[in-house]
């Protein structure tokens, strides 16, 4: 079970751990986890996602080093998963390698140390590619939050990665959310990270049919 209290401060623990130490020279802090703690994202998150903006050989090491601190680290590819508790959840830990020109950042404060993050526009923009490219309802979620609260979106990441112009994906990610069955299970891998009962039942029964209808008008009256 997902003890939210002990996730989020492990969580704070291990940024000002990264961003402390040399490592804020390599590693931008980005998408979810970044929105909820800067952005007001009104859902709970529970990964660590950053992207490499600077090659290293040692980055590794001296990212097992400040992991292994917090009791048993896994490892497989590009992903690192941490249990910090026997009973507890994992936080998974993610370092996209591939650098991407037209990601934007910015500086922020987080309590006291400075963390290098993708800007709002990069983090939607991306987020609207990564709905095109798997089925991760908590990406369905966020997109729909991205608009609500009037993020813009970085047009040149979105060209760059895919291809598309903005409208051309949205396009995209309308014939996907149509293709979903009519008892799509849309609270799978949500139901936990949601605040309350009022957002639970929002998304099971409204959320896909009213992300639509925000594409279609964005792509109607939107340059």
């Amino acid at each position: 079970m997902l003890n939210k209290d002990l996730h989020r401060q492990k969580m704070y623990e291990i940024l000002q751990d990264i961003f402390s130490w040399e490592l804020w020279k390599y590693l931008a802090f980005k998408w979810w986890t970044a929105c909820y703690f800067f952005h007001w994202l009104d859902r709970f998150s529970t990964d660590l996602d950053f992207d490499l903006i600077k090659s290293d050989e040692i980055i590794d090491d001296k990212l097992d080093k400040i992991l292994g601190n917090y009791w048993k680290v896994k490892k497989w590819k590009f992903n690192i998963v941490l249990s910090y508790w026997v009973t507890d959840m994992n936080i998974k830990i993610d370092i996209n390698r591939k650098i991407w020109k037209n990601n934007w950042y910015e500086t922020l404060n987080f309590y006291g140390t400075n963390i290098l993050v993708q800007d709002k526009s990069t983090i939607f923009a991306n987020k609207l590619v990564a709905l095109t490219e798997r089925n991760t309802n908590r990406d369905i979620y966020d997109v729909y939050f991205f608009f609500k609260n009037n993020f813009d979106i970085n047009d040149d990441i979105i060209i760059e990665r895919t291809w598309k112009t903005k409208n051309e994906l949205f396009e995209q990610i309308i014939l996907k959310l149509k293709w979903l069955s009519t008892n799509y299970k849309i609270l799978d891998w949500l139901w936990e990270v949601l605040k309350d009962e009022k957002h639970k039942s929002f998304v099971k029964t409204k959320l896909i049919k009213e992300l639509i209808s925000l594409l279609e008008f964005k792509i109607n009256f939107e340059n």
